[in-house]
């Protein structure tokens, strides 16, 4: 993948998911970025230049799609360029045999509703599992933590679940965004995914049932979407699309032609599917 941009900015602090996510990522596209470190999704955003891309995750396989990334896309056009798919588990951790409180990051606590049931003990929610390691190291008195399972922890720490995910197999998928339009060139030899922004300033009945119908009349296999209301009134709504193909491909090309005709569309890009 050939990038202009010369850094990447992530969600922090270190040891996040997101971290992971990008150093897997530099990885496997053979780039080479430094990478730099934000405590929330707007501040990513807003960090993502002409020189700098940006990574987020957009999805995750049990709590479905980063509302917050959706929205963002909407305010501020950007380019996906990539995507990869991170697998997510989670352990829990006390300093004590006998806690009586546990921190959790908020998205992490859905994945780990169970676990955290089952210990049932006031939850404390956090903006990061960076943080929510923080406290309980700093913690004088007992108390757990929610945190991913690669974080190393002090050796006195109590082990409470290694498994608490309630999914085993869980995955978050990431998004490679950029500032810059340059499209990625379509290769035959592999999988593509694009993804289209259906931006509602023309409502009117059948609208979503037309512009799906775009898609199913060529054979085009959509992987997800999602609705975000727009602010403006209830029953207002712009739609996230993921679909299979390339914009390249003739198919592709005509159905977003069409679509145009029907919505204001905000394109996003075609990227190798994960």
């Amino acid at each position: 993948m050939q990038i202009s941009e010369s850094s990447l900015v992530t969600l922090g602090p270190a040891g996040t998911f997101s971290e992971l996510a990008a150093q897997a990522l530099i990885k496997q596209q053979s780039l080479r970025l430094a990478t730099t470190l934000q405590d929330s999704v707007a501040s990513v955003v807003e960090a993502i230049s002409p020189t700098q891309l940006g990574l987020l995750p957009i999805e995750n396989l049990t709590e479905g799609f980063v509302s917050p990334v959706v929205d963002a896309l909407v305010v501020r056009p950007l380019t996906i360029l990539a995507e990869i798919k991170l697998p997510i588990a989670f352990k829990l951790l006390a300093n004590d045999t006998q806690p009586q409180s546990v921190w959790a990051q908020f998205v992490a606590a859905g994945q780990c509703r169970a676990a955290l049931t089952r210990l049932s003990l006031p939850i404390i929610h956090t903006s990061s599992n960076g943080e929510s390691m923080q406290q309980l190291v700093n913690a004088d008195k007992p108390a757990a933590a929610l945190v991913p399972a690669h974080i190393k922890c002090p050796a006195n720490f109590y082990h409470l679940s290694d498994k608490a995910a309630d999914t085993e197999h869980n995955e978050t998928r990431f998004v490679l965004l950029s500032a810059n339009s340059s499209a990625v060139e379509f290769d035959p030899q592999q999988r593509w995914k694009s993804s289209v922004l259906l931006i509602d300033d023309n409502d009117h009945p059948g609208l979503l049932v037309d512009s799906l119908s775009v898609f199913a009349r060529r054979g085009i296999n959509l992987t997800s979407i999602v609705s975000r209301p727009t602010g403006g009134g209830f029953g207002q709504y712009h739609f996230y699309i993921d679909f299979d193909g390339h914009r390249q491909q003739s198919h592709v090309a005509e159905a977003l032609e069409q679509l145009a005709k029907l919505n204001q569309i905000r394109w996003l890009g075609s990227y190798q599917a994960a």
